[in-house]
C-alpha cells in the first residue's frame, strides 16, 4: 500500500514539476534588472561594490580567513592570555590599545583581534580576575566610544560592549547614542543598551 501511495505521490510531484517547467520557460525569457541598482553599480567607485569582487582575496585586500592562515603564529602570540593581560594592568594600557583603532579598514588586524579577545577573556567564568578586569575593560570601551571621532569607531566599541557590558552601563550607552548625530550610531546604541540590560 505504501509503495502505491509513493508512486501516486511521485506522479503528482512529476506533474507539478512539468507544469512549473512550462510556466518558468516563459519567465526565463524575461530579464529583471533594477535600473537604479544597475546604474549605481556602474558609477560606484568602490571596487568592492559588487559581491563577486568583494569575495575575492587579493594580496592588498586579503579575506580575513586568508590573512589569519598566513599569520597563525602572530595571532596566537597576540591573543594569548598573558599578552592580553598586559592591557588590563592599568586604565592607560587599556585606553592606549583602544586608541589604536583607526577609521574603517585602516586598523592593524592584530589590534582588532586583541580587542575582541579581551572582550571574551573578561567574561571567562573560570577566571577569578574576570569580574574586576571586566569592569576595567568596559569602562575603557565606554570612554573610547564616547570620544571616538567617527561613527565607525563608535560602533566598533559599542559592538564590543554587546559582549561584555554590564546592565548598569546601559544608560551610558544610550547617552552615547543620543549625543551622536549619526542615525546608525543612535539606533545601534539603543540596541546595545537593550541587549546588555537583559
Amino acid at each position: 500500500m505504501a509503495i502505491v501511495e509513493f508512486k501516486n505521490l511521485g506522479a503528482v510531484v512529476l506533474a507539478a514539476g512539468l507544469v512549473a517547467g512550462c510556466v518558468s520557460t516563459k519567465t526565463a525569457e524575461l530579464e529583471f534588472v533594477d535600473p537604479v541598482v544597475a546604474g549605481m553599480a556602474a558609477k560606484d567607485p568602490n571596487p568592492f561594490a559588487e559581491y563577486g569582487p568583494a569575495m575575492q582575496s587579493s594580496k592588498e585586500y586579503p579575506l580575513t580567513v586568508n590573512w589569519q592562515d598566513a599569520h597563525k603564529a602572530e595571532v596566537a602570540e597576540a591573543t594569548k592570555p598573558a599578552t592580553l593581560a598586559r592591557f588590563l594592568e592599568s586604565d592607560y594600557a587599556a585606553s592606549k590599545l583602544l586608541s589604536e583603532v583607526k577609521e574603517a579598514y585602516k586598523s592593524d588586524p592584530l589590534v582588532m583581534m586583541q580587542i575582541a579577545s579581551l572582550s571574551q577573556m573578561v567574561m571567562c567564568p573560570r577566571c577569578p580576575k574576570a569580574p574586576k578586569n571586566r569592569a576595567k575593560w568596559t569602562a575603557a570601551l565606554l570612554a573610547a566610544a564616547k570620544d571616538a571621532p567617527d561613527a565607525y569607531r563608535k560602533m566598533f566599541f559599542l559592538d564590543q560592549l554587546r559582549w561584555c557590558g554590564h546592565a548598569n552601563e546601559a544608560d551610558a550607552v544610550r547617552k552615547i547614542g543620543k549625543d551622536s548625530k549619526t542615525k546608525a550610531v543612535q539606533e545601534f546604541a539603543e540596541q546595545v543598551a537593550r541587549e546588555i540590560s537583559w
